[in-house]
């Protein structure tokens, strides 16, 4: 038995870094919203209040972008989900963000799911 758990800790040692991204689930306020041409930042973000870092992942400042040019995910999955950003922001809402630190642009990481939260 002892083997066997010395020989998974040494597997787990050997994986490639980009195995071990995590993904985070938080609630946040958006603070700014920014939509840009396709080639920059996935084409669509917004600033949070507290940063995916406080989280344990591994990404650049509290922009996080939905991926509006669809590198990540389909153009109209990443659209809903920065339309329903938008209106948490304009109804200052928190939201409940999940984050992915494996799929990014320009350091900034993905977010795959947004739920707007009732006041």
């Amino acid at each position: 038995m002892r083997r066997l758990v010395k020989g998974v800790l040494a597997g787990l040692c050997m994986l490639p870094l980009a195995a071990l991204a995590t993904t985070a689930v938080f609630s946040a306020k958006i603070t700014r919203t920014l939509a840009s041409d396709e080639n920059a930042f996935g084409g669509c973000m917004v600033l949070l209040d507290k940063s995916p870092v406080s989280e344990g992942l591994d990404c650049t400042g509290s922009w996080v972008t939905f991926s509006c040019s669809g590198e990540h995910v389909s153009k109209s999955s990443a659209l809903r989900m920065f339309d329903s950003a938008q209106m948490a922001f304009l109804m200052d809402r928190t939201v409940r963000v999940t984050v992915d630190d494996s799929r990014k642009h320009n350091q900034r990481c993905l977010v795959t799911r947004i739920d707007v939260l009732s006041s």
